[in-house]
């Protein structure tokens, strides 16, 4: 007898929350000096410098860390739209899900 389709759609919501919940993306600066951990809602779970990344200026180290953090979020969007995909049984892309799980930075906002 097939599934009933409302107990379908429950299920399908119940592992996809499940994945949103669970999801991590990791990035890696290209020096090793910065390792970031994000979550599938944009989240920054870990934020790991290595003694190297005090080298660097305020700025640069800032810059980096924001570039790392950004790494890892497209890594962790791109994961979640294609294990929502699966779930729902069609290819999906993490601008079909509303992108990056950050906020865009606003240049002009004061800080």
């Amino acid at each position: 007898m097939p599934e009933d389709p409302a107990e379908d759609m429950r299920r399908k919501a119940r592992e996809i929350e499940r994945i949103a919940v669970e999801l991590e993306g990791e990035a890696v600066s290209e020096d090793g000096s910065v390792r970031v951990v994000t979550g599938a809602a944009g989240n920054i779970k870990v934020l790991d410098l290595r003694m190297s990344a005090f080298q660097l200026s305020g700025v640069e180290l800032g810059e980096l860390i924001v570039e790392t953090i950004r790494d890892a979020d497209r890594r962790t969007q791109a994961d979640l739209a294609q294990r929502v995909g699966a779930v729902m049984g069609t290819a999906l892309t993490p601008e079909d899900l509303g992108g990056s799980g950050l906020a865009p930075i606003d240049p002009e906002e004061p800080r």
